[in-house]
C-alpha cells in the first residue's frame, strides 16, 4: 500500500527574510498520521494533507485532512508523480510552467532546447520511505508575490495498516531536494 503525506507551508513576501525563514527551516519535515487515518480508506491510497500559513504569528494549521489518491497506475501530488511498477514505485519530480518559479528547466541537446525538468527523484521498494522537497513563488492577481514548500512523505508498505508515526519514527530512506533561491 502507497501512504503518502503532504505538507504544504504558505507564505507571503513580508515573511520572506529572517527571522520567518529561521521558523521555517525549524519545521517539522513529517507529521504523525491522525487516529481514523486508516478508518476513510474506500479504494485507493490514504492520503494525509496538511496545509501550514505563515505570518507574523508564527506557523498555523489551516488544514489538516485525510483523503483518498485514487489508486491509478500513476499519482499526481503537486509537481510529484508517483508511478506504480508491480509492487514498487516510481517518484519523479515533474516541473509544470503553471506552478512556480523560478523555471526548472534542462537543455535538450537533441532538440536544442530548454524543456520542463522531468526527471527520477527516487524508486521506493517495499518498506522503503523516501521524502520530497520543493519550493517555489506565485504571482498573484494583486501584483504580490506568495512562496510554498513542499514536503511529500512517501511510504511503501506491504501491509494494509502501519503506525501512525511511520513518517516520524524514523529518517526516510531516500531524499530528493528541488529547492531554489526564492527572490
Amino acid at each position: 500500500m502507497l501512504l503518502v503525506q503532504h505538507v504544504k507551508l504558505y507564505w507571503d513576501k513580508k515573511y520572506r527574510g529572517a527571522p520567518y525563514s529561521t521558523s521555517r527551516n525549524r519545521l517539522p519535515k513529517a507529521y504523525g498520521l491522525p487516529k481514523a487515518f486508516f478508518d476513510y480508506n474506500p479504494l485507493g491510497y490514504p492520503m494525509h494533507y496538511i496545509y501550514l500559513q505563515q505570518d507574523e504569528g508564527g506557523i498555523h494549521e489551516k488544514i489538516s485532512r485525510v483523503d483518498t489518491l485514487t489508486e491509478y497506475e500513476n499519482v499526481q501530488v503537486g509537481a510529484t508523480e508517483i508511478l506504480r511498477h508491480g509492487d514498487d514505485y516510481e517518484v519523479r519530480y515533474r516541473y509544470d510552467f503553471h506552478q512556480a518559479i523560478p523555471k526548472r528547466q534542462k537543455y535538450d541537446p537533441k532538440d536544442c532546447i530548454y524543456k520542463p525538468l522531468n526527471e527520477l527523484a527516487m524508486h521506493l521498494k517495499q518498506n522503503e520511505y523516501g521524502r520530497v522537497i520543493c519550493n517555489g513563488r506565485f504571482s498573484s492577481y494583486d501584483g504580490n508575490w506568495s512562496y510554498n514548500l513542499d514536503i511529500i512523505n512517501i511510504f511503501n508498505s506491504p501491509a494494509d495498516i502501519v503506525p501512525l508515526d511511520v513518517f516520524i519514527a524514523n529518517e526516510p530512506d531516500k531524499l530528493y531536494k528541488q529547492i531554489e533561491f526564492l527572490r
